[in-house]
Formats: C-alpha cells, structure tokens, sequence
C-alpha cells in the first residue's frame, strides 16, 4: 500500500525533473542556434556581401569594356577596308587620309574613356576590397584570409605603377593579372552561398519546431510530494 502510495507522486517528480532538463536542452540549443545564424548574417551583412557587391561592379565594368572595344575595333576594321575599296590608289589614299582625322577622335575618346575610368573607378574599387578585408577581417572564413596577400599585393603593384614608380617592364615580370584573384573570388561566391544556403536549412528547421506538437509536462503548480487524498 505505502509503495503504490509513493509510486504516483515519484512518477510525476521524475516527469517533472526530465521536462526541466528537457526545456534546458532545447533552450540552450536554440540559443546556440540563434548565435549561429546571427554570426552568419553579420559575415554576409559585413563582409561577404559588400566584397561580391565590389567584385559583380568590377566585373560589370570589365565585360563592358572589352564588349565596347571589341565592337569598336571592329568598326574600324570595317571603315577602314570600305575606304581601300576601288582600283584608284590616290582616290583610296585620299579616303583614307580624311577618314582618320575624321572618325579616329571619337575612337580615340573610347581609349581616354577607359584610361580614365581605370584610375577614378575601378583602382578605386580594389582598394576599397583591401579596406574593407582590413577592417572586417574578422568576420572572413580562415579560408578567405589565405587570400588577403594576393589581394593586396595586385592592388599595391597598381598603386606603384599608377604613380610611376614602377617601371612597365618590371611590371610585366611579375605577372600582374587579375587572374591571380580568380581563386579568391570563387572563395567569396563559396561561403556566400553556403551561408546563405546554412540560414535557410535553419529558418526550416526553426519553423518546423515552432509548428510541431510540443509535449506538456506535469503542472508545476502541483506539489508532486503530497499525499494523495484518501475516499472518506
């Protein structure tokens, strides 16, 4: 009699202990879980989304200009052999010398265009990359930091040349090309989209556990030690 009387309020003691405990996992987890995703937004919001948002206008400005240059080149080509068109030599020597100071100026300015974009838009632009890596580093992928040298030795080599300290021969020795960015902008679009890929998983699995059936515990309200009543 005395062990079924204890049985019951031991039953729901030990319910009770194992809500807690039960509770404190998932509160914990979920705390870490919060943390997780806010570390995540602060790389993307910090750093990984203004260094592509550089990079895609870097680029925008590359494949534009070489679209420009190569529809122009061929223009060109194309004035040039409609000018030695026809067996009269003076007639196309005479064409051709109105042509080029005729049409070459506007061509020239595409050359100027570019020249001068380079220097107030796009050198500008991978400095802000150096900035920007210096100043949020700490919120890079260590992945990402093994290609901060490359970063800032392509940038520096410009700055020299850019203020003529830096001979164009000696420039050519040190394969200055852009290609030597390609493996770090690969690593920028890799953690991009998996960290955003990451905060999608979680924001499922969040709303799947917030719609779930949650499991009630025993009232706390209820002291599990009291006697039962008996019947009178």
């Amino acid at each position: 009699m005395i062990t079924e009387t204890l049985q019951g309020p031991a039953l729901i003691a030990t319910a009770a202990f194992v809500g807690v405990i039960a509770g404190g996992w998932l509160t914990a987890h979920n705390q870490k879980r919060e943390r997780q995703q806010r570390r995540i937004n602060e790389q993307l919001a910090g750093f990984y989304g203004p260094m592509l948002a550089l990079r895609t206008q870097l680029l925008s400005h590359s494949e534009l200009s070489q679209k420009i240059s190569g529809k122009a080149e061929a223009a060109w080509q194309a004035m040039m052999k409609l000018a030695y068109e026809g067996n009269d030599e003076l007639r196309t020597i005479d064409r051709v010398e109105k042509l080029t100071p005729q049409r070459w100026p506007s061509f020239e300015k595409l050359m100027q265009y570019g020249n001068r974009q380079l220097v107030e838009e796009i050198i500008p632009s991978y400095r802000k990359m150096v900035e920007l890596f210096t100043s949020k580093m700490h919120l890079a992928e260590p992945s990402t930091i093994t290609y901060f040298q490359a970063l800032l030795e392509f940038v520096e080599l410009w700055n020299r040349w850019l203020d003529e300290s830096l001979p164009s021969e000696v420039l050519g020795l040190l394969s200055h090309t852009e290609a030597n960015l390609f493996p770090f902008y690969d690593n920028l679009l890799e953690n991009f989209t998996r960290m955003h890929q990451e905060l999608a998983e979680k924001r499922r699995w969040w709303g799947w556990w917030r719609r779930s059936p949650k499991v009630h515990g025993p009232a706390l309200a209820v002291n599990p030690f009291a006697a039962p009543k008996r019947d009178s």
